[in-house]
């Protein structure tokens, strides 16, 4: 069971979980996909790839990782601005579908709506990175100061999503 945990907590794709957990039980399955969210969601704000404003990270931290309904609109806007690719229209269809069987239409048009603003993050985060160079990146990744700008801008790119 903890394997299992340890295995979706490492899976980008939240959507292929359930391939994942195949030969469990249902009540195993729920409490992997528990205790897997919070690893995943953890993971994901360490890596700069959850793009939720500043103050929701924090409330996410001070509950342990673990969302209540509105932080959960809020990380599948989310996700859904993070998949790129060939298969990213076909994954944006597979979760939609997904998240109106299992929450209803409501839901879905309300992470549908958070979108804009996620995306809006995600490219800002995207151009500063890459207007920064090379070597003021080595700088951000490998020094306390320089690294403090880099959190600075993330922050300042994540403020623009709402916080409720």
């Amino acid at each position: 069971m903890e394997e299992l945990v340890q295995k979706l907590a490492l899976i980008d794709e939240l959507e292929t979980w359930k391939e994942y957990s195949q030969g469990f039980s249902p009540q195993d399955k729920k409490l992997a996909f528990e205790r897997a969210q919070a690893l995943w969601i953890a993971r994901k704000v360490s890596e700069n790839a959850l793009y939720l404003h500043p103050d929701v990270i924090s409330d996410l931290q001070r509950q342990s990782w673990i969302p209540n309904d509105l932080q959960k609109r809020m990380i599948w806007a989310s996700v859904l601005v993070s998949a790129e690719g060939v298969r990213s229209r076909e994954r944006f269809k597979s979760i939609k579908n997904s998240l109106i069987n299992r929450y209803g239409r409501d839901w879905w048009e309300d992470v549908y709506k958070r979108q804009k603003p996620a995306f809006a993050a995600k490219e800002r985060i995207r151009k500063q990175i890459a207007s920064n160079g090379a070597a003021v990146n080595m700088l951000m990744a490998n020094t306390h100061l320089f690294g403090e700008v880099a959190r600075d801008q993330i922050t300042s790119a994540l403020s623009i999503v709402p916080k409720w």
